[in-house]
């Protein structure tokens, strides 16, 4: 009787892991469509930067006019460069004016995120070690090595220069703040998961730091320190509001302290992309995107093109999905 009783549940079981829910608006307010080509397919998007299939690639400021060398991905434009890398560790900085490119091979590690401010790179490896490095020079400055990382969500944060400070994001979940010398002046206890702990985001605005990983947002300042525990997957910073996407298909507002203002939320949605103008677009994995007015009073959601299956990465004005794009100013 009791292996009767333990098929039965176990079938229970099995047929709830089968029933999967999915996104489904019950009011359409319109329908978008793509409004050009990219010369490739996207085959690859980290936090500040997609890279195409024949080596061209995108960046906040859209499409860019330079083809990375074959194996590169893009990893970042900062400081007036360019940034690529190869995941076998070597590292390719590029002028993005004249054209002129530094090329440095670092021994077994990838760079997987870099910034560059006065001729010095912050970069972030592949095995969660860091380094201010002096690339016309040829010098490093700084290197730390820190916490053995597992696994990493891709949208790995870069370096950031705060005035005369350089703040590291790792992939175990901290920032790291160096000075230009290269000493280690404090660290930040961002997220503590065993997994998926890197900082995904990292932003200073008016004197506050928003950092977050996958599972956890800090909200840092002279005169505080707050924090949310909440799944992620990504985070807006715009002006004196925060809007959090969680996991679950909730959009949180809050102020640069992290308290909530206003929840508004989609049952079963799953966001993979957000932007932001006069409205806040968040695009959904079923081929939705929801437009939001900025204290998340109301919102329009509209039919994608297509269902999200690939990589999809947001600059400017325009969405960019797979090989096309279209702008979001037409919605």
């Amino acid at each position: 009787m009791r292996w009767f009783i333990a098929i039965i549940g176990i079938l229970f079981l099995l047929g709830g892991c089968s029933s999967k829910h999915y996104f489904e608006p019950q009011e359409i307010a319109g329908y978008v469509s793509f409004d050009g080509e990219l010369p490739a397919k996207i085959t690859d998007v980290l936090r500040d930067g997609a890279t195409l299939e024949n080596g061209e690639f995108i960046s906040k400021d859209g499409l860019e006019k330079y083809k990375l060398p074959k194996g590169y991905l893009f990893i970042n434009k900062s400081g007036g460069y360019y940034i690529g890398a190869k995941p076998c560790g070597d590292l390719l900085i590029v002028d993005s004016a004249t054209q002129k490119r530094w090329h440095k091979k670092f021994k077994q590690k990838g760079v997987v995120a870099a910034s560059i401010k006065n001729d010095v790179a912050a970069l972030v490896f592949d095995n969660n070690s860091l380094m201010l490095f002096d690339f016309k020079n040829d010098k490093k400055i700084y290197s730390s090595k820190q916490a053995k990382a597992i696994a990493v969500d891709t949208k790995i944060a870069n370096p950031y220069f705060l005035e005369r400070l350089v703040i590291f994001p790792t992939l175990d979940g901290k920032l790291v703040v160096v000075d230009p010398q290269g000493k280690e002046l404090r660290t930040i206890i961002v997220g503590t998961s065993e997994h998926f702990n890197n900082v995904i985001f990292l932003n200073v605005i008016d004197e506050k730091l928003i950092a977050a990983t996958p599972n956890k947002i800090v909200s840092v300042s002279p005169t505080f320190t707050n924090s949310l525990d909440v799944a992620l997957s990504d985070v807006l910073y715009v002006k004196d509001r925060v809007y959090l996407l969680s996991k679950d298909g909730e959009v949180i507002l809050t102020d640069p302290e992290l308290n909530v203002l206003k929840r508004r939320k989609y049952p079963f949605a799953h966001f993979v992309g957000a932007i932001y103008g006069e409205y806040i677009y968040v695009i959904e994995k079923e081929g939705y995107i929801v437009a939001l007015d900025r204290d998340l009073r109301a919102s329009n959601i509209f039919k994608f093109p297509e269902a999200v299956e690939e990589y999809i990465f947001v600059a400017g004005d325009k969405v960019f999905y797979d090989d096309k794009y279209f702008r979001l100013n037409k919605l």
